[in-house]
């Protein structure tokens, strides 16, 4: 059985915001139409993973989790599943008051990322006292007292050596292992980069969970080799710091996400 830290789906490349260098691409998502995950589809991909595969942390992402309206019915699949330890939901927050008791019954620990201007004294105050009332573990990502956001993308595409040296250092690679819509991603970045940035047809990034072996996981988790998207890609170790802010439109977006002024 394969161990890993953090597992991760993402429930919906649809949200309310347009966050620069988003790793997960949400402005370009927003203009070829937003994907959500489905009830079947997560089933499939987790009831075999975990018969290879254990997480500590199985974690629900987006986009923005909550505007799934399924976001309930999967993540009771996900505890059911028993793919990993814990089950976590990362989120901006805005749409909190307006979840059911059902949904804060169904995970562990809520990850609020807390961006300027997104919340105020009272908002916050009601997510900790909600969280401690349905015994969810508050976890947050304070942009505003703790900068985290980088660059998502090369102004120019790196060569071999480079790309290579960049995939083995990377935090994405180690930590943010993926499982949508159908495939297993070592990186939070490979299911959007290569379709979404490099124009190509079909993600070459991805194994596809159907089938899996433990032995074809370990290898795919083990190769050097750098992903395609890792080319284009700034990776989490080698980008450079930038101050949050949002972008709608999609050109503007990927020049501010290199790291120019867009």
């Amino acid at each position: 059985m394969i161990q890993i830290p953090h597992l991760e789906t993402d429930i919906t490349t649809a949200c309310q915001l347009s966050c620069v260098a988003c790793n997960h691409h949400v402005p370009l998502w927003r203009k070829v139409g937003p994907k959500h995950a489905s009830v079947e589809q997560v089933k499939r991909d987790l009831n075999h993973l975990t018969t290879i595969l254990h997480a500590h942390v199985w974690g629900a992402l987006g986009g923005e989790p909550t505007l799934n309206p399924d976001l309930v019915n999967i993540l009771q699949i996900a505890r059911h599943s028993g793919i990993a330890d814990k089950l976590e939901v990362w989120t901006n927050g805005l749409l909190l008051p307006r979840m059911s008791e059902a949904f804060w019954r169904s995970f562990d620990v809520l990850v609020l990322s807390i961006y300027p201007g997104k919340h105020t004294e009272e908002s916050l105050k009601w997510i900790m006292t909600k969280c401690a009332t349905s015994g969810v573990k508050f976890s947050p990502r304070d942009e505003t007292k703790n900068p985290n956001f980088r660059t998502l993308l090369e102004k120019v595409p790196t060569g071999y050596e480079e790309t290579k040296r960049k995939y083995a250092g990377c935090f994405f690679r180690q930590f943010s292992r993926v499982a949508n819509w159908g495939y297993f991603y070592t990186c939070c970045c490979a299911p959007h980069m290569s379709t979404l940035v490099q124009g190509k047809a079909e993600n070459p990034d991805g194994i596809k969970i159907e089938g899996l072996t433990e032995e074809a996981l370990y290898a795919y988790l083990a190769d050097p080799e750098p992903l395609s998207a890792c080319t284009t890609c700034a990776g989490r170790d080698t980008a450079i710091s930038i101050p949050w802010r949002e972008e709608r439109d999609p050109i503007k977006w990927l020049r501010a996400s290199a790291g120019s002024v867009a």
